[in-house]
């Protein structure tokens, strides 16, 4: 059966498109990993030289942490990351571990950085309890 020159045309139109397709999902990925990058230095050089911002931050954290391990995949898999068969994760260093990892996230921005839902969140500003009259 011969293919028909039409025929021939939305075949490399449709390779042309998945190839289009795979280059974009290449750019937008390293782009993620580029602000995953920024955001690992920044949360080194915040936990290292701005303690007050740091705390000031962490007053506004709320939530626990669901076990996700999404945290511990940034730019690489953490060799300390265990996962489990039921989806969760635990720390082989838990006790012991880097004050990057025990203080993430320190801001919303932090989260946008995961590949996962984690179940912290952030509120606007501290919540003052005032007594009622």
């Amino acid at each position: 059966m011969k293919q028909t020159s039409a025929s021939r045309a939305a075949l490399r139109r449709s390779f042309e498109e998945r190839l289009a397709a795979k280059r974009v999902r290449a750019v937008e990925d390293a782009k993620f990993r580029a602000k995953q990058a920024h955001g690992k230095l920044r949360r080194f050089v915040q936990i290292r030289f701005r303690k007050d911002e740091v705390i000031e931050a962490l007053a506004l954290r709320r939530g626990d942490c669901n076990r996700c391990g999404a945290c511990c995949e940034i730019l690489f898999k953490c060799p300390f990351l265990k996962k489990h068969d039921d989806g969760t994760s635990t720390c082989g260093i838990y006790e012991d571990r880097p004050d990057q990892c025990r203080l993430f996230p320190i801001n919303q921005r932090d989260i946008e950085e995961v590949r996962g839902t984690c179940s912290f969140y952030f509120i606007e500003k501290p919540v003052n309890l005032e007594r009622a009259s």
